[in-house]
């Protein structure tokens, strides 16, 4: 890695485990159920929960600098559950993470406008996720959900590119990124040229996959 000079992290990327939203659709047969409202930032259902916990697991033994998760609860609620199965009683001296919230790798909302990719306030999330570090967001409202118009591949694809240029200058080398379906797609396909061309298939509900990211 290290021969040709360039900028290197080992980046472990996440899906959320299930949310509600998805274990309703699931229920209905019927997407129209990410528009209900009563899934407004739905977090993890106990299959979700487990998801997140066999990620953790799988974790064991790799290196983790720094946990970065969307502000939507139900990655939030991953990366906690991920990073206490990671961190096993056979490793109880192994140091604790940073815990980071970035706005950039929230799910993309190019499907529609759905309840479920809205975000609450900072200020209501810190109060219950006070381990994280969430100085890169600047505005306590979510200003990038709108209840008129689906985000375009335009905004999604400038989000990834911000998230990836933060990344570059995280000062960190192994880093855990617990993010959504389309923003990981999107990710894959526009931007990371991977080696094998597998990576840019849909992430399944807590799937996890380990790379190491060259930045030039």
């Amino acid at each position: 890695i290290n021969s040709n000079n360039r900028a290197w992290k080992v980046v472990h990327l996440m899906r959320h485990g299930e949310g509600e939203h998805n274990a309703a659709c699931d229920a209905a047969g019927d997407e129209d159920m990410y528009e209900d409202e009563r899934y407004f930032d739905a977090g993890l259902t106990i299959d979700g929960r487990e998801q997140a916990k066999e990620a953790g697991l799988l974790l064991q033994g790799s290196k983790l600098d720094v946990v970065v998760a969307s502000p939507l609860s139900r990655a939030l609620q991953t990366a906690m559950i991920a990073c206490k199965a990671w961190k096993s009683p056979s490793q109880p001296l192994l140091k604790d993470p940073r815990f980071v919230c970035v706005e950039w790798c929230r799910e993309g909302m190019t499907c529609g406008v759905h309840p479920c990719n809205r975000r609450r306030t900072i200020s209501e999330i810190k109060s219950e996720y006070p381990q994280f570090d969430f100085s890169s967001i600047t505005s306590n409202e979510d200003d990038i959900w709108r209840h008129d118009k689906a985000e375009t591949q335009q905004d999604l694809n400038h989000r990834v590119a911000l998230f990836l240029e933060w990344l570059e200058t995280l000062e960190a080398k192994h880093v855990l990124i617990c993010s959504h379906c389309v923003f990981l797609h999107a990710l894959f396909a526009d931007f990371v040229k991977e080696q094998h061309n597998t990576a840019n298939s849909w992430f399944g509900r807590g799937e996890l996959r380990s790379f190491v990211f060259e930045f030039q």
